[in-house]
């Protein structure tokens, strides 16, 4: 059977285009996720046990292997780690180059991307070629695409994950060939001659800015922002947070970006009115290419729009030569092509999700529709075609966002044919506003009809997002628990194809098993510390044996209005691991470098108690965590047991000590202990609180969390010799204030206390069973370190 059925498969043509890219894929993957040889021992396997069974034929089989290879070196070859830029960072430097593309505008900072051909520092003038994200803080810059300028500001290199779940902004750039990022204020624009191409880019950018304010005349937030994004592309104009937010719990954040769901709705409408019109087949066509095109460009090419536009041109080229074009072969072939072009490509979310979505709706989509033919076409294309792609996108959503829209499938499907309205009527505008004269008058009669129809999509975003858990943090999944989903889904469809066969029922049961028992969490009976870096700033997480959590301080407030460090680093840590009930958060003091994240923590997660150091401050911060943290706000009690698990105790110290001079000696100190392990965290507390409280402590510890960043007079020899630390972690990152001070570092040392520092060594983990434990670091993965191996 597994032999007629796959040489019935070779047989078609699209299929070996196909599983072609399908094995340039898992090259790039090999190549990217740096496991060349096990994925090709596998590959290698799989062809023997092919070749063998006689399934396929030796051919075949070195062809595909030189096809993995090949998009190995491909991606070794063109993929680049470093450029000229990277290899200066960090400095203060001039830079002179051009705009290749405005990445983002938000309130007053303009993001670029800047291709630099000269740069200058410590008086040294060089030529290069790189390309760098220039951050441009100055409300009043006016740039557009093309633009030559030359900038004065910070050259620094992008920050990586340095723990667990955070967002790689530096591996994120490198898919644009970006390895540097330019912080800057101030700029001059250089009077050099554009070329050809960026005059027409730079007109064409000009054309879609002054349609976007003739718009924004008529139309106001949210319906200009969603015009905006569906006709002209996400970064035309900026969205305010709150709009994010209820697009995305509704489903409908595909809305705020120009897709290919957007270029086949404008092609199939266009396509419907000429042959309506009784327009020739070949003109017809021939337009649908042009106006394919024509709106990619309105939507700066973005890779969905991209993807959907060079899909669509082949089928409409193979159209007018008269040849058979097979969908699933022009996606697949499509895909290669990109891939060859750029194999970074596969790293981008949008791209993964727009050509499973389409992918999934030509091999699904038609066996669904064939088995319901007693309903209009215009029905079940409504209805199941949101249906299949929520199908099809659902685990790569969970994998990269960690939630699920619960209503999603319900808010596409409702607003499905006010999006076709909005696209090709806002389209259509656009061209129409081309002509200066009409442009606003054009764009008034447009609004006028729109407005209503932009309101209602709004409206339904707005409604689905308020209904109960509209939205569902989700696990993130692992690769095999997606590979297993997906084999599943592909079972189903080959079900539905070919009807009921014993031995495809039999092996999908045998996935749905294996998918449910990856789900099921076996239970950790260790006692788990994670310090989290956050730089010059203290957060860490405790898991007792029984699966309880508490945290400890909450990192920094975010920079001029940007994500906090308990949003970007620790939540996207405890949603990828299913944690959502916390016992209690300790916030030693209220500095913005400890409390700065507490409200997120308040606001995303259920804590049972919230423990402070004072109810009496008076400072912004600490009034609004009395004020989110209700009821659960408790002051913090002198040797007060606070939790109780079996030998493990958690216990708060305060010192109570009066004065302004003593806010960082006041921190809340917590002694976690395990039978024979102690943790001892200080907060910003250093000998002084200790010559207070030492009476309190134990004599021997493990783990000295150092106070106030290793700063100095935060330990001396009577503080060692009391407690007796076998390792001190210190918390801490590049700062102004010279922490960790060297005299601190130099006590530890002649005391042989072992060092681990998170500017260093990352993120930290610390595992402790029956009295052993083990430390780990974060590099991409969790690490063991041996002792001989800590400072």
């Amino acid at each position: 059977m597994i032999r007629n059925t796959l040489n019935s498969v070779v047989q078609k043509k699209f299929f070996l285009m196909f599983f072609t890219s399908v094995i340039y894929i898992a090259g790039l993957f090999a190549y990217f996720a740096d496991n060349a040889v096990i994925t090709a021992f596998i590959i290698m396997t799989l062809g023997i046990f092919a070749i063998a069974k006689n399934y396929l034929s030796p051919k075949l089989i070195l062809f595909w292997y030189f096809v993995f290879f090949f998009a190995f070196f491909n991606a070794s070859l063109r993929v680049k780690n470093s450029d000229a830029l990277y290899q200066i960072a960090p400095q203060n430097a001039l830079i002179e180059g051009q705009i290749v593309l405005i990445h983002q505008k938000i309130n007053e900072k303009t993001k670029f991307f800047f291709n630099v051909s000269k740069i200058n520092y410590n008086g040294e003038e060089k030529n290069v070629t790189a390309k760098t994200l220039v951050t441009l803080n100055n409300p009043q810059c006016d740039l557009n695409i093309g633009d030559f300028l030359s900038i004065n500001g910070k050259l620094r290199t992008p920050f990586e994950a340095s723990n667990p779940s955070q967002f790689d902004y530096g591996k994120y750039l490198k898919n644009f060939d970006i390895f540097t990022v330019f912080y800057a204020n101030e700029y001059k624009p250089l009077n050099i001659k554009l070329s050809f191409k960026w005059n027409f880019l730079q007109g064409l950018n000009n054309l879609r800015n002054n349609i976007i304010q003739a718009h924004a005349k008529y139309l106001k937030s949210p319906n200009l922002e969603l015009l905006g994004g569906v006709v002209f592309g996400d970064d035309a104009v900026s969205t305010p947070e709150e709009i994010k937010t209820s697009f995305k719990n509704s489903g409908l954040l595909h809305l705020l970006a120009a897709s290919g769901m957007n270029v086949a709705l404008i092609y199939g409408i266009w396509f419907f009115l000429l042959r309506k019109l009784k327009v020739p087949f070949n003109i017809t066509v021939s337009s649908g290419i042009f106006i394919v095109i024509f709106y990619a460009m309105m939507t700066g090419l973005g890779p969905s729009v991209i993807r959907a536009a060079f899909m669509l041109i082949f089928i409409l080229v193979g159209k007018l030569i008269d040849r058979d074009t097979h969908s699933i072969s022009l996606l697949s072939f499509v895909a290669l092509l990109m891939l060859i072009y750029n194999p970074a490509y596969i790293n981008d979310v949008g791209f993964q999700l727009s050509f499973l979505v389409t992918f999934g709706l030509l091999l699904t989509g038609p066996i669904i529709f064939e088995n319901i033919k007693s309903m209009p076409n215009w029905l079940s294309g409504a209805i199941f075609v949101p249906i299949i792609a929520q199908i099809w996108v659902a685990p790569i959503q969970m994998y990269y966002f960690n939630s699920f829209s619960l209503y999603s499938v319900f808010a596409n499907i409702l607003v499905l044919p006010f999006v076709t309205i909005i696209s090709f009527g806002g389209f259509t505008g656009a061209v129409l506003a081309i002509i200066k004269p009409l442009a606003d008058s054009v764009c008034f009669v447009f609004d006028l009809i729109l407005n209503p129809v932009l309101n209602i999509t709004v409206a339904i975003s707005n409604y689905f997002s308020n209904l109960p858990h509209s939205l569902i943090q989700m696990l993130q999944p692992s690769l095999l628990q997606i590979f297993l989903y997906y084999g599943i889904v592909l079972l189903i469809t080959l079900i539905l194809k070919i009807g009921k066969n014993k031995g495809l029922i039999i092996t999908l049961s045998s996935l749905c098993l294996l998918l449910s028992i990856s789900w099921i969490k076996f239970p950790d009976k260790s006692f788990e510390t994670i310090i989290f870096d956050v730089q010059n700033a203290d957060a860490f997480l405790i898991k007792t044996p029984k699966n309880k959590y508490f945290l400890i301080d909450s990192g920094k407030i975010g920079y001029k209005g940007g994500k906090t460090q308990a949003k970007a680093i620790v939540l996207e840590y405890l949603k990828d691991n299913g944690i959502k009930n916390i016992e209690g958060l300790i916030i030693t003091h209220f500095d913005s470098d400890h409390a700065g994240g507490a409200i997120d923590l308040i606001e995303n997660l259920n804590i049972k108690n919230i423990y402070v150091n004072s109810l009496n401050d008076k400072s912004t911060l600490a009034k609004k965590i009395y004020l989110k943290g209700k009821n659960k706000v408790k002051q913090a009690k002198n040797n007060e047991i606070i939790y109780q698990e079996g030998k493990l105790i958690i216990k708060n110290f305060t010192a109570n000590l009066h004065g302004q001079e003593f806010e960082n000696e006041n921190s809340i100190i917590t002694l976690i202990s395990d039978g024979n392990f102690d943790e001892l965290f200080m907060g910003d507390a250093g000998i002084v609180a200790f010559d207070k409280l030492k009476n309190y402590l134990p004599n021997d510890i493990e783990i000295l969390k150092i106070g106030h960043h290793g700063a100095k007079n935060v330990v001396n020899k009577e503080f060692l010799d009391r407690i007796n630390p076998e390792i001190a972690i210190v918390s801490t990152g590049i700062n102004n204030y010279g922490h960790p001070n060297g005299v601190t570092l130099n006590i530890l040392e002649q005391h042989k206390v072992k060092i681990l520092r998170t500017d260093r060594q990352n993120a930290i983990k610390i595992n402790e069973e029956a009295g052993q434990y083990k430390i780990y670091t974060y590099n991409k993965n969790w690490e063991l370190i041996k002792n001989d191996k800590i400072f």
